[in-house]
This record gives structure tokens, C-alpha cells and sequence, in this order.
């Protein structure tokens, strides 16, 4: 019987148990999506964005971009963002994944933005998808060749040398922004507008697309060209003009992006290479030939001063009238003084011998002669 009654119990709690936990409020998070294009009406081939938001009360755990396909349009997948905003209901994180548009056909079309598949806290995983787009796109003339852009170029080229050398390939690059751009249609209209002339060859141009390049501007697109040349002759040779057409969006009628014809100088190879060095080599060679003047201008004067020094030392160190004359004769300018070189014989082979005043006198009167000569 206690038995019996212990199970009941446990099985009145079980119950009030659950009954609490019904009653227990369940955590919801509020978490929108919407989707945006920037232009309802574009043009046939003309890219537009597409913006897909997710707002999240930083519930959120896990989102994911389920896969879709936009029948009737080209896509491509531009850089996300994530953002903190100030809402009146509190701090909210907002997503943001974008898509570059193109519409392929003309007439009213929708475009169904592609669903979130979210993991929230409280909620576990479930999925939303934001309302369809309409589109109004306006047609083209059907006589335009389908690789022409939908959009304005810019084209900007890099700096051309003075001089370029001969039977040699050299490189021009530029480069060119714009949206909707292919390296396939690029390649065909540079194909169309370089040719081979008897002054250039063309080699077939390398190019490389670079999406995202600026964030205020997702849908912009800059190609990066580089053209190989190679100039046959010598002399003024002209590079051919770079014509790039597109379609203005505003009116649809074609227009034509342009790079001038550029004139340079082909010169042979080995002048290019030392003419850059002349200058050098002419400056080189004048200070060689200044330094050479100089040193024979200077190094005979240098060397007489030289020898005067010792030609000096030599007659103060004299100690007798012979050891003068000595020296008095290895000095070929000072031998030719007579005056002195007759009172040197005397005092050497004369009858009378010179006392120390008198030798004195003497020696200071070569010395005095050597200096002012």
C-alpha cells in the first residue's frame, strides 16, 4: 500500500512539472531579412545591385545563404558585410550579402532573392525568405553585339618611356573600370582595334578583372591590360589607338572609350642601354682629364718645394765650408750664383780659413738665396 502511494506522488509531480514548463514563456528572437535592388529599371545587360539584410538581436548563431539560381539573370557574388546599428528597440547586428544583377531579357521580370537558413538561440534552425523584386527592363537595340558593357569605361594608362628598343618586345599597360566587364569581350574588342603594322608587331594582350576593388562602389570592376609591342625599325615608330565600345545606360545608344595613338622612339638595343651612362661618362671623363692637368701643374711644384725643404735641412746641417759647398753644388738653380759660389771656393781652398762668424754669415747668405729662388 505505501508502495502504491510513494508511485503516485511521483507521478503528481511529474505532472505539475510539465504543466509549469507550458507555462513557462518561450524565448523568440527577432530576426528580419529584406532584400533591396538598386535600380527597378535597368537596362537588358546592365549590372544592378541586389542587397540582401539580415537583421539580428544578436541572437543569432549561425546564418547561411541557402543555394539559388536567378532564372533570366547573371549573377555575381560581391564582398559581404557586417555592421553594429542603434535601433529603437536596442543595439541590432545587421548582415549584409550583395550580388551584382545583370537581367538577360527585357519586360517586367521578378526576382526572388535567395532564402537565410538561421540558427538562434531559443529557436534552433529555421529559414526565411524575403518578398520577390519586380524589375521593369528596358530593351536594347538587338543589333548590338552581345561582349559590349552596359555601362560607362574609363580608360587610364600608365607612363610610356622616351625610348623603346628595337626588334625587342616592350610593355603598355592601362587599365579600364567599369561594370558588366569580360575578359572575353575585352579581349575581343582589343583584338578588333590593335593590328599588326609594318613599324609595330602586337602580341595578343594580357588581362587580368579585379572585383571589389572599392567598397562605396561594389558593382565597379577595373581591368588590368598589358599590351607586349615590338618595333621592327629604328626612328619615330606610332603605337595604334585602343578603342573600347559600351552602351550608355541612360539612352542605349554605343559609345567608344579611347587610348590616343602614342609616338615613341625606337632606338637599338646596346645605345638604349649606354646612353643613360653618358652623361656619367662624360662627367667621369672630364674630371679625369681636370685631374690630370692638375697633377701636372701641381706635382712639379710640389716636388721643388720638396726638394728646397731638404736642399734647406742640408745647409743648416753644414758644420764646415766644404760640407757647404757640397751641398751649395747639388742644387742645380743655386750653383749658378757666382757671387756666392766663388766665396764658398775661397773659404774652401782659399789661403785664409773662415772663423765661426764668418762661416756663419756665409751659410745664412745660401740659405736666404735658396728661399727667395
Amino acid at each position: 500500500m505505501k508502495y502504491s502511494g510513494l508511485i503516485a506522488l511521483r507521478r503528481m509531480r511529474y505532472a505539475m512539472f510539465v504543466v509549469l514548463l507550458g507555462l513557462a514563456p518561450s524565448i523568440q528572437a527577432e530576426i528580419s531579412v529584406h532584400a533591396s535592388i538598386s535600380n527597378p529599371s535597368p537596362r537588358v545587360r546592365e549590372e544592378v545591385l541586389l542587397t540582401l539584410e539580415v537583421v539580428d538581436d544578436r541572437s543569432m548563431l549561425e546564418m547561411q545563404v541557402a543555394p539559388w539560381t536567378a532564372p533570366g539573370f547573371s549573377l555575381r557574388p560581391l564582398n559581404p558585410s557586417v555592421e553594429r546599428i542603434k535601433t529603437d528597440n536596442g543595439i541590432r547586428i545587421l548582415h549584409r550579402q550583395h550580388w551584382a544583377v545583370m537581367p538577360l531579357y527585357a519586360g517586367a521580370m521578378t526576382l526572388q532573392a535567395p532564402s537565410v537558413e538561421l540558427r538562434a538561440t531559443g529557436q534552433g534552425r529555421f529559414s526565411l525568405t524575403p518578398a520577390p523584386l519586380s524589375l521593369d527592363v528596358r530593351p536594347l537595340n538587338p543589333l548590338l553585339p552581345v561582349d559590349v558593357p552596359v555601362s560607362r569605361l574609363h580608360l587610364s594608362p600608365a607612363s610610356l618611356p622616351a625610348a623603346i628598343p628595337r626588334a625587342r618586345p616592350f610593355n603598355l599597360s592601362f587599365t579600364v573600370q567599369g561594370n558588366g566587364l569580360s575578359v572575353r569581350g575585352l579581349r575581343h574588342w582589343l583584338d578588333e582595334s590593335l593590328h599588326d603594322s609594318g613599324e609595330v608587331r602586337i602580341y595578343p594582350p594580357e588581362i587580368r578583372l579585379v572585383d571589389n576593388i572599392d567598397p562605396a562602389r561594389p558593382l565597379q570592376q577595373q581591368a588590368e591590360i598589358r599590351l607586349t609591342f615590338e618595333a621592327g625599325t629604328s626612328g619615330n615608330i606610332t603605337l595604334p589607338e585602343v578603342v573600347l565600345p559600351y552602351v550608355d545606360p541612360q539612352d542605349g545608344l554605343i559609345l567608344h572609350a579611347r587610348l590616343p595613338a602614342a609616338e615613341l622612339r625606337s632606338e637599338h638595343p646596346l645605345w638604349l642601354q649606354v646612353r643613360p651612362w653618358l652623361p656619367w661618362g662624360l662627367g667621369v671623363t672630364v674630371l679625369g682629364v681636370l685631374m690630370i692637368f692638375a697633377w701636372r701643374f701641381a706635382h712639379p711644384r710640389w716636388q721643388a718645394a720638396r726638394q728646397r725643404q731638404s736642399n734647406l735641412a742640408a745647409l743648416h746641417a753644414a758644420a764646415t765650408p766644404k760640407d757647404l759647398l757640397a751641398v751649395w753644388k747639388s742644387i742645380p738653380q743655386a750653383s749658378d750664383a757666382s757671387a756666392l759660389h766663388a766665396r764658398l771656393n775661397a773659404a774652401c781652398y782659399g789661403p785664409i780659413s773662415l772663423d765661426e762668424p764668418a762661416f756663419r754669415a756665409l751659410k745664412l747668405a745660401c740659405i736666404a738665396l735658396v728661399q727667395s729662388s
